[in-house]
């Protein structure tokens, strides 16, 4: 069973193929954990620098997927927002529980500066998640729900989650979980740390992606060089231009 509102978690909707990662467990230990990084249908994305922006895309790389994931593979950080969505499974025969989930910041800095990339909506998607404030020296999870698919959220409840709420896992029983971490004024990268109680001894279990760790980007202080968004609404002229709001 679930404590409190992570259980609405199970009905979130955020369209999107994810980009899988490990299961960080090893074999005969109690907590199984896999999971993806959702790809909305409208992202936002931060870039290092102009070089980052490919001067080319493929026409088989054109999908609101495989451009996000071309971009990542050359430097680019979500912005403001990255969400990832995790199934925590019980692998033993007695009761554990999650008592915490926290935010490992591998690596703080100024936001990217040079480029604002988005793939505008198609359509809007909700979803309730558990936040994470990478501003935050000790970012700690949040109830929160989506506002539209680009990403704002509202948080909910007067005091972190984990203050008054709990996961509990019968043996054998599994729940899936959505992640987001924001960012504001800072980059940074990060993964999560799960404080697991079972038995009556207290462990935790790190949450890394395959590829390395999540990378969320703020707005920086002055602005972006430049923005722009793919124009997948012109076909097979698509092409990297200014947004409406600039033209």
């Amino acid at each position: 069973m679930i404590e409190g509102i992570v259980g609405s978690v199970i009905g979130a909707v955020i369209i999107g193929v994810g980009v899988y990662l490990r299961r960080w467990v090893k074999r005969g230990e109690p907590l199984a954990v896999t999971g993806e990084v959702l790809v909305p249908k409208a992202w936002e994305m931060a870039l290092p620098s102009d070089d980052a922006l490919p001067q080319h895309v493929p026409q088989d790389e054109r999908t609101y997927v495989t451009m996000y994931r071309l971009l990542r593979q050359r430097g680019a950080a979500d912005f403001k927002a990255t969400t990832a969505r995790l199934l925590v499974e019980n692998r033993t025969e007695q009761p554990l529980t999650i008592t915490n989930i926290k935010v490992h910041k591998q690596q703080v800095g100024e936001p990217f500066s040079a480029v604002w990339v988005r793939y505008p909506p198609a359509g809007a998607a909700g979803a309730v998640v558990l936040d994470f404030l990478l501003d935050e020296h000790i970012p700690e999870a949040w109830a929160a729900a989506y506002e539209d698919s680009i990403g704002r959220l509202t948080r909910s409840g007067s005091r972190p989650y984990f203050d008054d709420n709990f996961i509990t896992l019968s043996p054998g029983e599994s729940q899936s979980l959505l992640i987001t971490g924001r960012a504001e004024s800072v980059r940074c990268s990060w993964w999560l740390k799960i404080e697991i109680f079972q038995g009556g001894k207290r462990r935790d279990v790190n949450v890394v992606p395959e590829g390395g760790a999540l990378l969320t980007s703020g707005a920086p202080a002055g602005g972006f060089g430049r923005q722009l968004e793919w124009s997948w609404y012109v076909g097979e002229d698509a092409s990297f231009v200014p947004p409406p709001w600039l033209t």
